[in-house]
């Protein structure tokens, strides 16, 4: 499952976005969010698709040189080690994956340059060169030598990633997590990419917190009214007030989640998405309105407060 704390970034993106435009009412807009990380697999799909690719670049050069007009004995007995990867192959029979490539349209030849200069700089590698030398193993050491070309010269090259990001602009902000789930799944993969859609996403827990950040708006609003002294309620940053409203549902309709994990997620994204005061500002109001809330038995949780929660723990690799 994708990290809470990408999620909630999107589902704010979003209530600012249905802030302005709300036409198409709740219940559409939450099936749009949800949709909306579900596509995020077609960016999961173009990074193994890549893997197929460079696989086939190597065979090409293979044969490309056998066909020299001077070849080398080396050209005409090549080491076929890589193109013969076991794991390699497991890819390349996987008809989910195929499928999902063949309705998308991949095609990486415009690309090649691209994809060429990725793959001398990893058969260049030394983790390249001493795979080659070293005989056959088991499908772990097959899968090792894959993971290696993935993480440290796919997803990691800036060209790459531009390219990627040029066919859907908002990818841009989602590149990293991605890349980083689909490294996490290259390990566990066993032959059928479909699998990975199951779990992608908690979509109850994106529709409690969209649902709820709207519904209750005017309970939510009045609340934060009565913490704030001497301000304006127009003055404060639309991003905060946002942030707090999620916190607050987050903090009453989800007892599954320890209060201190969601207070410091909450400061959290006021720095990634607020001005540079907002994270005291959000912290000093959703603290006071916790101990309220809690006060009156709205707030109620399902594990001790002392438990160790690891809300990263789906992206730790």
């Amino acid at each position: 499952m994708l990290n809470r704390h990408f999620i909630r970034a999107k589902v704010l993106q979003s209530l600012y976005s249905f802030h302005f435009n709300d036409f198409n009412g709740v219940n559409e807009h939450t099936k749009k969010l949800i949709d909306s990380f579900y596509s995020l697999l077609d960016l999961h799909t173009y990074f193994f698709s890549s893997i197929i690719y460079i696989h086939t670049l190597a065979q090409e050069r293979i044969e490309d040189n056998r066909i020299k007009l001077l070849p080398t004995p080396e050209d005409l007995n090549p080491n076929t080690k890589f193109v013969d990867n076991e794991f390699i192959n497991i890819l390349l029979n996987d008809q989910t994956l195929r499928a999902k490539m063949d309705k998308m349209k991949i095609n990486w030849n415009e690309s090649k340059d691209l994809f060429m200069g990725i793959f001398k700089k990893f058969s260049n590698s030394n983790s390249y060169k001493n795979y080659m030398k070293a005989p056959k193993g088991d499908i772990e050491s097959e899968k090792n030598i894959v993971v290696q070309l993935f993480k440290n010269y796919i997803i990691s090259n800036e060209l790459y990633f531009d390219n990627v990001c040029e066919m859907k602009i908002e990818w841009e902000s989602d590149y990293d997590t991605i890349a980083l789930w689909s490294l996490w799944k290259l390990k566990e993969y066993r032959g059928d990419v479909s699998q990975f859609s199951e779990g992608f996403i908690d979509e109850n827990y994106i529709s409690k917190i969209f649902k709820h950040t709207i519904e209750n708006n005017d309970e939510f609003m009045e609340l934060i009214n009565s913490k704030i002294h001497n301000w304006d309620i127009d003055r404060v940053a639309l991003m905060d007030i946002l942030i707090i409203k999620m916190g607050l549902s987050e903090l009453i309709y989800c007892p599954e989640i320890p209060i201190n994990v969601t207070l410091n997620e909450y400061v959290e994204l006021s720095k990634e998405f607020s001005t540079p005061k907002s994270k005291l500002f959000v912290n000093g109001i959703l603290d006071k309105l916790m101990v309220e809330l809690r006060a009156k038995g709205r707030i109620k949780k399902l594990k001790d407060e002392n438990e160790e929660v690891d809300e990263n723990e789906d992206t730790q690799l």
